[in-house]
């Protein structure tokens, strides 16, 4: 019987037990430096136990029969999981560039992890692929370094960029394959933030488009990772963080998004 304890930065705690060492490597791909061993339970208990050809999965007094556990325990942890007052998690990657922190906004397949690898392998600190924790106040990105999780339509763009990162590691994800691997440039610490794109995949068109206040705004209240409650806190909040540069950029060639934050566009 293998204890697990996951904790993730400025986020909820959980401890995941399990008798399958195959459950256990896969997590460890997921999450990286954030789950280790544990002698002992901290936080919300998740327990997955191997029988037969599936899983049966306890949280909270509840048992749930699954194939697939990792999928089991990710959905248990989103849907359990609060953040820490002081940040604003949005979904998105971020890497950094000469002290500054910028975001790439979009919703999931939207491309945003394979543009944070690219960008990871091209001179870029990476600072994470799909939950960016954004101080409310200092406005100062903060470091959720899990391992990037590529999926095989990623692996195969960065193939042809000739931009595949070394030391993949290959795992199943709920029935999907993924690639695992940290970039070698992290960052270490909060990031002031240099700018926020909504990110947008093209055929062959490769520009930056400003945004209205109102279209930042609405922008800005789709992109948490998260479910906030609409007061007048928070829409305090979006407007201060909307007069941040905050643009659309749409791209068919990665390394434009790479030219933009180079070229301070």
């Amino acid at each position: 019987m293998l204890t697990l304890y996951l904790s993730p930065p400025f986020q909820t705690d959980f401890t995941i037990r399990t008798n399958c060492h195959h459950l256990s490597r896969s997590l460890f791909l997921k999450h990286g430096k954030y789950i280790a061993v544990s002698d002992e339970p901290r936080g919300k208990v998740i327990a997955a136990f191997r029988e037969n050809d599936g899983y049966r999965i306890e949280f909270d007094g509840k048992i749930t029969c699954s194939p697939n556990a990792l999928s089991e325990i990710d959905h248990i942890v989103c849907e359990n999981t609060h953040y820490d007052e002081r940040f604003f998690a949005l979904h998105g990657a971020a890497v950094g560039h000469e002290g500054k922190a910028y975001l790439f906004l979009a919703a999931t397949t939207g491309g945003k992890t394979t543009l944070a690898s690219y960008l990871s392998g091209a001179g870029f600190q990476y600072i994470t692929d799909d939950c960016i924790l954004l101080h409310r106040t200092s406005f100062a990105v903060y470091p959720y370094q899990t391992p990037i999780h590529l999926r095989e339509g990623g692996l195969q763009v960065l193939k042809r960029l000739q931009a595949v990162p070394p030391g993949l590691q290959r795992f199943e994800d709920g029935g999907n394959i993924r690639y695992a691997y940290t970039p070698e440039d992290c960052a270490d610490g909060p990031t002031p933030l240099g700018g926020i794109f909504f990110i947008q995949r093209t055929e062959s068109e490769n520009q930056l488009i400003k945004l209205s206040t109102t279209e930042k705004m609405t922008a800005l209240m789709k992109a948490p990772i998260t479910d906030y409650a609409v007061s007048a806190d928070y829409l305090k909040f979006i407007s201060a963080l909307a007069g941040h540069q905050c643009r659309r950029l749409c791209y068919s060639r990665m390394d434009f998004a790479a030219e933009v934050i180079r070229d301070g566009r």
